[in-house]
């Protein structure tokens, strides 16, 4: 048991927590300022050996720190952070009184969860030109936050706080960065520097961090890590895949959106070209396929060599996979893309591009000769796009390169090629997908039916993001996005922070926050669910077409079912009154309709309680006069699927 204040018989406390984990820091440091009593119970095995406890207190997103009260659950660090502060409110204070400060902080801890994590990681995982951007975007965020600290002995002023909490989990990983970073962060941010030996000074913290040795150890020693990020009608990542499976590595792979979502790590992994397939080991990323497939040979170099050993055999299996990258894949693509002449014309370079390589392969079973190698493991993939071509192009491979296509067919009866190719009908229907992004933007909503709960009269300026005006540049430097409440000069970001702002500033009508410390922790819960789950699967139901859509509606309905479950027989989710986490919702609410006809489902036969609510929410006046009129929506969302071809 940690802590030492006794707290009542009632009171069970627990943290499901992994000991690197900054983020199970701050819950740990929050329990011992308030002096909780609380068990720690450390998950050992985060990634392939999660407990049945955090598995069932944490069902949706399955990570760790969890905070258990009485038998209840609270998820995510900077919500538990807020909730410990609420329900042991006798004891050292976290957040600011004032609803601006406390906007400010909440608005701090939101970048350094968004950029301060992010980039630490590039900072012990990357190398070359990309480590020296890493450490140079690392430093200039901590000078920023440097700046925001100024001459304060802590963040919040005088007293050990809230920002304080979010960000010392970092210190005891200072002295990884600057191993892996090759810089002296004393140096650079002596005053941040200063600020962090003063907090660790406190005992919350100093029993709260581990040793900075460990920490280093931990990255240095990390069992053996392959993950593969990857989007499946590649066949750069098909040819990784292939060489994977050839040399019988296990691997993770996880797929990518390359269409309307890139993930946090793939642009962590791969910031220059921000594509894959992008091969992690050890933390390390390797990109571009060709260079994987030769790193992968390299390293597992004891079964199923890939290249040749003789220099100038290496050579030309190089020559060749060079030529089919600048050659093969940029006709290819004209097969299906281009029409009249231009088609012609890339036809008929197409069938000679793969007629010069049906010579190099000659009477051979495999490029390489008798065994199955680097040569076949570049080419292989786009076999799996030959229907295509041939469909969209209206002409016949076969006829012109028979050989070849034997070849393709003596490939695919080896299993690593079997199972990394995708089935070609599916890539027929991927061509004819939406390839361009669109997003629609519920954010603005937010606080626009905050406000008008409230019945504050405002002034609301549309933004042109693509020509972004100086005052959203100069009221938000940080992340230069929209909403931004401004009110009496000073600026709040962040939809769901300015409506908790809208909320404490105006507190005399219409609360949208619950009182409950616990309500309040679940309600920035189901919010994170919003913004992660829901969003992405909403734009893509409108925006796609074919099994790329049908995924989209599953995921929707899925996403929207949990919530279902959550509101229960409640009018609100926050019981009955019109609150936080519904106004979140209301902006999807009003592309309910929209979403159904453009994808021919229905939500209502699958969630009646939750279009009930719906329903409900749509008829406030508030909500009336903030969001678009969904026959509008849908005529927009008409228009620009014919704009984009979908």
């Amino acid at each position: 048991l940690h802590g030492s204040q006794v707290t009542t018989m009632a009171d069970e406390v627990i943290l499901l927590n992994f000991w690197p984990s900054i983020f199970g820091m701050r819950t740990t440091i929050a329990l011992e300022e308030k002096g909780v009593k609380y068990e720690y119970r450390e998950e050992e095995d985060v990634i392939n050996n999660k407990t049945r406890l955090l598995l069932e207190m944490n069902p949706v997103h399955k990570k760790i720190p969890v905070l258990i009260h009485n038998g209840k659950p609270v998820c995510e660090s900077i919500v538990q952070v807020q909730y410990i502060d609420e329900i042991w409110p006798e004891k050292n204070p976290f957040l600011p009184k004032d609803p601006y400060q406390r906007a400010q902080a909440l608005f701090w801890a939101d970048f350094i969860e968004k950029k301060v994590c992010v980039c630490g990681r590039r900072v012990w995982t990357t190398k070359g030109e990309e480590l020296e951007a890493a450490n140079k975007e690392f430093l200039e965020l901590l000078k920023i936050l440097q700046s925001e600290l100024g001459d304060k002995p802590y963040f919040g002023g005088d007293k050990f706080g809230f920002v304080d909490i979010v960000l010392i989990g970092f210190f005891c990983w200072f002295p990884a960065y600057e191993k892996f970073g090759n810089y002296s962060m004393e140096s650079e941010c002596s005053k941040l520097m200063a600020w962090g030996k003063r907090c660790m000074q406190r005992d919350s913290v100093a029993n709260s961090l581990p040793d900075p040795e460990r920490v280093i150890g931990y990255i240095s020693k990390m069992a053996e890590e392959v993950i593969l990020l990857n989007f499946w009608p590649s066949m750069f990542g098909m040819r990784t895949m292939i060489a994977l499976k050839e040399k019988e590595v296990k691997y993770e792979h996880r797929e990518e959106d390359l269409i309307h979502n890139k993930s946090a790590l793939l642009l962590e992994m791969n910031p220059i070209y921000k594509k894959i397939p992008v091969l992690i080991h050890n933390g390390k990323p390797v990109c571009e396929s060709v260079i994987q497939v030769q790193y992968i040979d390299e390293i597992w170099s004891d079964k199923n060599p890939l290249l040749p050993k003789d220099p100038y055999q290496r050579a030309q299996a190089l020559f060749w996979a060079d030529f089919i990258d600048k050659k093969l894949y940029v006709c290819g693509r004209k097969t299906w893309a281009t029409k009249g002449e231009e088609l012609e014309e890339a036809k008929k370079e197409f069938i000679d591009i793969l007629k010069t390589l049906q010579s190099e392969l000659g009477d051979k079973p495999y490029f390489g000769g008798n065994s199955f190698g680097f040569l076949d493991i570049v080419l292989i993939g786009f076999y799996s796009w030959f229907p295509a071509y041939q469909k969209f192009g209206n002409f016949s491979i076969e006829p012109e390169c028979s050989i070849l296509m034997d070849w393709g067919k003596r490939c695919m009866e080896r299993e690593s090629v079997a199972t990394s190719l995708p089935d070609p009908e599916r890539i027929g229907g991927f061509i004819l997908q939406l390839k361009k992004l669109y997003r629609i933007d519920p954010f603005g909503m937010r606080a626009r039916i905050a406000l008008r709960e409230k019945g504050v009269k405002f002034e609301c300026r549309e933004e042109n993001l693509r020509d972004k005006s100086p005052l959203l540049l100069q009221m938000n430097p940080v992340h230069k996005k929209i909403p931004v409440l401004i009110h009496n000069g000073k600026p709040v970001c962040e939809s769901m922070n300015v409506v908790q702002y809208i909320d404490e500033v105006w507190s005399g009508k219409n609360s949208i926050f619950p009182s409950d410390p616990y309500q309040r922790a679940q309600a920035r819960f189901w919010i994170d669910f919003i913004d992660t789950k829901v969003y992405e699967p909403a734009d893509k139901i409108w925006s796609t077409t074919g099994e790329v859509q049908e995924t989209a509606k599953k995921d929707f309905i899925e996403a929207l079912k949990i919530l279902e479950a959550e509101l229960g027989d409640k009018p609100y989710f926050g019981g009955d009154n019109f609150g936080f986490v519904d106004i979140a919702m209301t902006g999807y609410y009003s592309w309910f309709e929209p979403f159904e006809k453009c994808a021919n489902f229905s939500i209502e036969s699958e969630c009646p309680t939750l279009m009930a609510s719906a329903k409900r929410c749509l008829q406030r006046e508030s909500v009336v006069n903030s969001i678009p009129n969904p026959d509008e929506l849908f005529a927009l969302a008409l228009k620009l699927r014919k704009e984009y071809g979908v």
